[in-house]
């Protein structure tokens, strides 16, 4: 009887903690791009922006390289909003930071002020995917007040329908009809993007046009030297969700749905 008993309160805690760790990996995090009902304007001014649903990046928890160096949220974090149009991805970032506002040459871009936007453009792929998809896509802006170069990696993609990396080796724009501003603030800098969705795109790979209701996979990372050279062995890296399997497994990021303007999200 006591075997008995001792068997059903074993098995009630497996069961009790195998239900924790499945609950744990379906819940995913939701974030909403609105819809702008005209194009932006791209000044570093946020007040056209509908910043009722942000990305907040700014918890240990969401720290996936270098963490013993993370200086807290005064040192990086960031708010991050998205809308959308047919034509366009809208990015905005509000970021702190209290490292200077400058890339380091030499450095690979992983290791170099940026921000890394891990997005899908075919919201019918399979959200629990572990490999990438051939529309799966890392786009490197790189956070520098002079260069801002941008970047796709496309390393781990294996069927890359002749969309390969480029603009890896830094120094250059890889995007067409890439506008970007950013304000300057008390607590780091205010940076706001138009990212037409042709960049995502080539003769094999059509252009996505957004509707509302649409979900994708996406993820946001900001890099954040802390300090000049000497100081670039360890660069603290912060994600909105998942760990550093991100770069490889897109059932890590989060979800982003398309939505109207007018949309209020349940709290």
């Amino acid at each position: 009887m006591k075997r008995t008993a001792v068997f059903v309160a074993s098995l009630v805690v497996v069961l009790a903690l195998c239900t924790g760790v499945y609950a744990q990996e379906i819940t995913t995090p939701l974030a909403y791009a609105f819809k702008a009902a005209s194009p932006l304007s791209v000044d570093g001014d946020l007040t056209e922006w509908i910043t009722r649903s942000p990305i907040v990046i700014n918890d240990i928890s969401q720290v996936i390289r270098d963490a013993n160096n993370w200086l807290g949220p005064d040192g990086t974090s960031c708010t991050v909003y998205v809308m959308w149009d047919e034509d366009n991805l809208y990015l905005a970032a509000d970021v702190t930071t209290g490292s200077r506002f400058e890339v380091i040459e030499g450095l690979p871009l992983n290791r170099v002020d940026n921000f890394m936007v891990y997005i899908s453009t075919n919201p019918e792929l399979d959200p629990n995917r572990t490999a990438f998809d051939t529309r799966d896509f890392l786009l490197y802006l790189i956070t520098d007040n002079n260069w801002w170069d941008t970047a796709f990696d496309r390393s781990m993609v294996e069927n890359r329908e002749r969309f390969s990396s480029v603009g890896m080796d830094g120094g250059e724009d890889v995007l067409q009809g890439y506008e970007k501003a950013v304000q300057v603030t008390s607590r780091g800098f205010i940076y706001e993007a138009v990212i037409p969705w042709i960049n995502f795109s080539n003769n094999r790979i059509p252009v996505y046009a957004p509707k509302a209701g649409d979900v994708i996979k996406f993820d946001f990372v900001i890099t954040d030297t802390e300090m000049a050279c000497p100081g670039t062995e360890f660069v603290p890296q912060l994600a909105w969700t998942g760990d550093s399997r991100i770069n490889t497994n897109p059932s890590l990021w989060g979800n982003l749905m398309f939505v109207d303007s007018d949309f209020v999200p349940e709290e």
